[in-house]
């Protein structure tokens, strides 16, 4: 294991055991709204988020806004850390559970996006993460799928989420890492 692996995973460590001694719940309601008071949101019409698993900064009551196409991640099958896009409508797209436990939406013939292939649009992606520093730089769970899909959407704003405790001044980065612009914290 090289240098910034062990480091990684020091911080991994770390941030899951902050974030269970906090109230997630409210943690996730402060950024919820920090984030629909964003010019950037507002004016945003295809946005990217994720459905919250254990330890992550929950963003679904944002599904609600109708004036958006929501769409959501799904672990894809064309190589180990590629993600697909679909899209989410809160109540209606039938989700099912991943290999990692999470829930996504069910594949129905074609009705997802494949960056690489059939690529859409996404004006606002938001990104889970254990920990971010003040770059903008961020440590998730390892998995390497937010990196690899963020470097195929290169003109999307990318807003990492988290609690402000989670928040440090430098992170170990590697060159296969993205930055988010920037970070919401509650």
């Amino acid at each position: 294991m090289d240098n910034n692996n062990q480091e990684k995973t020091k911080y991994r460590l770390w941030a899951k055991d902050l974030r269970q001694k906090l109230d997630l719940k409210s943690v996730s309601i402060c950024i919820e709204n920090k984030i629909r008071n964003l010019e950037i949101f507002n004016s945003s019409k295809t946005v990217m988020s994720y459905l919250a698993k254990d330890l992550e900064v929950s963003l679904g009551n944002l599904f609600n806004d109708n004036s958006k196409e929501w769409f959501l991640p799904i672990v894809g099958t064309l190589h180990a850390t590629s993600l697909l896009v679909a899209p989410y409508i809160s109540g209606k797209t039938k989700l099912s559970k991943n290999k990692y436990g999470i829930l996504e939406p069910e594949i129905v013939n074609d009705n997802f996006f494949d960056q690489n292939k059939n690529k859409i649009k996404l004006d606002l992606i938001f990104v889970p993460g254990l920990c971010f520093d003040k770059s903008g730089n961020r440590i998730g769970f390892g998995k390497g799928f937010y990196d690899s899909f963020l470097k195929l959407n290169p003109d999307s704003i990318k807003i990492g989420c988290c609690p402000e405790g989670c928040i440090v001044d430098s992170l170990p980065v590697d060159k296969w890492d993205i930055k988010v612009d920037m970070v919401i914290t509650g």
